[in-house]
């Protein structure tokens, strides 16, 4: 497994490009360097469900591992709504087999009521090291302010902190 975390942009790059810093923390969780690709690639026109108004996960996780050059770990970064067919929405998708996953922001970002971007930034980064964890071998943790713990919904992503639990961090040793 390589020591870098490979970011890629899918779709329009310019709101991935506000939350370099909360990705590069992401890869700092688990001793890993980051780097964000500073071009778009585009989303395929095959991954947007009409029906749903969102983009298929596993259709981005799965141009994700054909963008795959090396070993290293690689997350594409969208602003887009993805799903996977048995749920509403996903923030997030991970296949460690391959060392690819998919993040959104989209739901993220999205309350209207908040002012904070710190609170918005905050929830990239734990999502962010959420998906790089599953990536790095952890299952979704039972303790619910582990970052690997499973979040539903914006609450739930707001009452983790960023950082593993004990047992997660023995997990990974």
């Amino acid at each position: 497994m390589g020591k870098e975390v490979v970011y890629l942009p899918l779709g329009s790059s310019w709101r991935t490009q506000l939350y370099v810093d909360e990705l590069a923390k992401a890869a700092l969780v688990y001793g890993l360097k980051a780097r964000m690709i500073n071009i778009s690639f585009p989303l395929s026109a095959d991954s947007f469900d009409s029906s749903r108004g969102q983009f298929n996960a596993l259709i981005l996780l799965d141009y994700v591992g054909r963008l795959k050059r090396d070993d290293n770990l690689y997350m594409g970064v969208t602003a887009v709504d993805i799903f996977v067919p048995e749920m509403n929405f996903i923030f997030g998708i991970a296949d460690r087999d391959r060392g690819c996953a998919v993040l959104s922001v989209a739901r993220l970002i999205y309350a209207q009521y908040e002012s904070s971007s710190s609170i918005l930034k905050e929830r990239v980064l734990k999502e962010a090291a959420h998906e790089l964890g599953h990536l790095r071998g952890l299952r979704h943790c039972h303790n619910r302010h582990c970052l690997m713990s499973y979040s539903n919904n914006l609450a739930e992503v707001d009452e983790k902190k960023p950082s593993l639990c004990q047992e997660c961090r023995s997990r990974l040793s």
